[in-house]
């Protein structure tokens, strides 16, 4: 069984040798503290992964940055792609944005769409974006100009900037309408009670209000049922994971173990090619569907992404066990499902656990490809 298994986890590695096919034609960089900075623009895409990441250098391709710090003051010609916990995009200009992080601060020009989801969102004033946005938060701020569709989902919304189309806000338990802000569309929100709109406020549409409370008299029922399903499939999810995560570890657990010293070893590396596998593999797979000899093959890698992901939910319970450890590999079976039960957890966790889960599971899918992939190496 444990040929069996080694065998199918090895088909893995052609989704993982996409990455380092990319970053060779790429500027790819990573390190405790890295820093992009030069006058002369960088002809290829970008990918930096760090403690602390700068780019000011202008990028004539992509840019995807992963870290804990990340500060991006340089113009971009094609798309941003961040995950990081400080986020600040700053006087750049690029197509579309998309970016996930603890705290989000964005200002600049954007002719393409804005996908951002944070713990705090801010869009400052003077920030312009050509194309629809789509703003996610616990706290959500906007100041900018809107030429296309806002929409934000987050508990605290303030809207202090003009937005050309239509407004939708969802889940807000405090809604705020600033004394320069313009809505040229209709405006409508769902929220535990009506916004707050200050003097000098301009909404040319339609306002529509929708109380977000649920009846008193079903309140309760509907809320136990939902519990009791949540609780069942929460558990059952667990188990499966748990289950997967054992078998992981006692007939694989040379490559567990070799994945969890990529991880010591390069922390930020393996965050990246984690990241870029995320992104980039299933672009590999559109691209082979496009055409007429690649139909076989794209489906294929696209089966794979998936197996990928699948196997490095349980490879991520593993990696928290042992970074409970302080990154020992010399593990028990209650060090796993204490790992796996943890990260279960803190996924549910709005925010802070959901990027805190990112991220390990970014280490996971980078670092696991990368053991398969050498595997599969030596086999052939």
């Amino acid at each position: 069984m444990k040929k069996k298994v080694l065998v199918a986890l090895s088909l893995i590695a052609v989704v993982a040798s996409c990455a380092p096919g990319i970053s060779e034609a790429a500027y790819f960089k990573t390190g405790k503290s890295v820093v992009v900075g030069s006058s002369a623009a960088i002809n290829d895409n970008v990918y930096a992964a760090g403690a602390s990441v700068s780019v000011s250098a202008p990028v004539e391709g992509d840019l995807l940055a992963a870290g804990g710090t990340l500060y991006i003051s340089g113009p971009v010609s094609q798309d941003i792609m961040i995950a990081g916990g400080t986020v600040i995009v700053a006087g750049s200009s690029a197509q579309n944005i998309r970016i996930i992080g603890g705290n989000v601060t964005v200002s600049g020009t954007y002719k393409g769409e804005a996908a951002v989801a944070g713990g705090q969102v801010a869009v400052m004033s003077g920030t312009t974006i050509t194309k629809d946005s789509y703003l996610a938060g616990g706290s959500v701020t906007f100041a900018g100009n809107e030429a296309g569709n806002l929409s934000i989902a987050g508990d605290a919304v303030y809207i202090d900037g003009t937005v050309e189309g239509n407004l939708t806000v969802k889940g807000g338990k405090q809604v705020t309408i600033g004394p320069n802000a313009v809505i040229k569309g209709n405006f409508d929100y769902t929220a535990q009670q009506k916004a707050t709109i200050e003097g000098g406020a301009q909404i040319l549409g339609t306002t529509t209000f929708h109380e977000a409370k649920v009846p008193a008299e079903t309140a309760s029922g509907f809320f136990a049922a939902f519990a009791a399903i949540l609780t069942i499939g929460w558990i059952a999810k667990l188990l499966m994971v748990l289950t997967a995560a054992y078998l992981l570890w006692y007939l694989c657990r040379s490559d567990m173990v070799e994945t969890v010293k990529r991880i010591a070893s390069g922390f930020w590396k393996e965050l990246l090619r984690g990241f870029l596998l995320l992104v980039a593999t299933p672009i590999a797979a559109i691209i082979l569907l496009a055409t007429v000899l690649g139909i076989l093959p794209g489906v294929i890698v696209f089966l794979l992404y998936g197996a990928l992901l699948v196997v490095s939910a349980p490879v991520a319970g593993i990696v928290v066990a042992s970074l409970l450890k302080k990154l020992k590999t010399d593990l028990r079976w209650y060090h796993i499902l204490l790992g796996v039960v943890v990260f279960e957890i803190v996924k549910l966790i709005p925010f802070i656990g959901w990027i805190a889960t990112f991220i390990v599971y970014l280490l996971s899918v980078g670092a696991f490809a990368m053991v398969v992939r050498q595997r599969f190496g030596k086999r052939g």
